[in-house]
């Protein structure tokens, strides 16, 4: 079975309704040729989203700096799996699957990008020659990520101060021994 191989929409429907029948994600696979894995992750979408979290992601869509920040942090206080936040947030498991490990290694600037971008969130990213921004443009760029590098220092320095304060009044409270 080719390991990289896109499936259809048709191909992840037909599972669905073959799992709604059976209730057996391992004789779904064996029968259509699909891995088992694939239909358990296929059925807990459509669980949680319908037919239309079956669909192919939209591919080239940017989400700006505080839309990962966010996404990740509901990943990491819920314990949300990978596969229900990609259901629900609309993003492919292996981007969710990158933006946590690059957060637990290097922390929440790891989701910086590596060029900064003037664009709105959740449109497509486009080639733009560095060389033709101007002066100006360069500028602009350089003040959006400068006020997002500060926006979460400020947003790191609330959660440790938090984390300080229950660390606290957790060794105020007395012992129930």
């Amino acid at each position: 079975m080719d390991q990289h191989r896109k499936y259809s929409f048709d191909d992840k429907l037909t599972a669905m309704k073959l799992y709604v029948r059976i209730n057996n994600a391992a004789e779904v696979a064996r029968i259509l040729g699909f891995n088992k894995t694939l239909v358990r992750i296929w059925y807990r979408q459509y669980t949680l989203g319908g037919v239309k979290a079956l669909l192919p992601l939209t591919t080239g869509i940017k989400h700006d700096l505080y839309t990962r920040i966010s996404i990740v942090e509901d990943l990491l206080k819920n314990e949300l799996s990978l596969i229900d936040a990609s259901a629900v947030f609309g993003i492919s498991y292996s981007t969710l699957n990158k933006w946590v490990k690059s957060v637990k290694k290097e922390g929440f600037t790891s989701l910086f990008d590596s060029k900064p971008s003037n664009k709105q969130p959740g449109t497509v990213k486009r080639k733009k020659d560095v060389e033709a921004l101007s002066e100006l443009e360069q500028l602009r760029e350089e003040n959006m990520r400068l006020r997002a590098e500060l926006d979460l220092i400020k947003k790191v320095d609330a959660l440790v101060s938090e984390r300080c304060k229950r660390i606290v009044k957790s060794e105020q409270e007395p012992s129930k021994n």
